[in-house]
């Protein structure tokens, strides 16, 4: 049965959900996940539209499905290729920095978390004032995506592959299979319990 991360029994205050492509572990950073895993890793956000300046008010992080958070999160770090928000309940990082935003600044918006690719625990970590990052979990549950994709074509004339939002549906899993699942381009939403942290790699 497909469900959304949000439905799921496991889904409250206390889990954090982050999503994790099937490359990210392919590539060796990271084994396949399993229901009842002790991981660590930093956490790592994009946004689909830019994030605005917020008024004052208390930092804050809502849960608005799959590994989707509406924040409202302070600006700890900045230089020319990485910025870092402090969300109330998570650190989080992403590159590039915004223009026009500062350190110290509020801002809010709708970020996907994701698990740290390999740029902290490879070399972000080593740079001057950069905050730990990396934390200790529990994973709590798996759910794996199975929205339909949606096959076109680009002016170039490229073939692409993507998924339909409109429809967006998950499954419940014990672990991922990132070389299997999708012909190896699966996506999963992990559960997470946080254990301990922040702390470097």
């Amino acid at each position: 049965m497909s469900m959304s991360p949000v439905a799921t029994e496991a889904s409250n205050e206390s889990l954090l959900f982050v999503g994790v492509d099937s490359w990210i572990i392919q590539d060796s950073n990271y084994d396949d996940f399993t229901v009842g895993q002790h991981a660590k890793f930093a956490l790592e956000f994009w946004a689909s539209t830019e994030l605005r300046p917020a008024g004052d008010g208390p930092l804050g992080a809502e849960h608005v499905g799959a590994a989707r958070y509406r924040v409202r999160a302070r600006i700890v770090f900045a230089n020319e290729g990485v910025w870092v928000l402090d969300a109330g309940r998570f650190l989080t990082y992403s590159s590039p920095p915004p223009q026009k935003l500062r350190t110290g600044q509020l801002v809010g918006g709708d970020i996907n978390l994701g698990v740290d690719p390999f740029f902290y625990f490879e070399k972000l970590h080593r740079l001057p004032g950069m905050p730990p990052l990396s934390y200790r979990w529990r994973i709590r549950e798996i759910q794996r995506e199975t929205t339909p994709w949606i096959d076109g074509v680009l002016e170039s004339g490229t073939q692409v592959r993507t998924r339909d939002e409109s429809r967006e549906s998950f499954a419940q899993a014990t672990a991922t299979d990132a070389w299997h699942d999708d012909g190896g381009h699966g996506h999963y939403v992990l559960g997470c319990l946080g254990e301990g942290g922040p702390g470097t790699p």
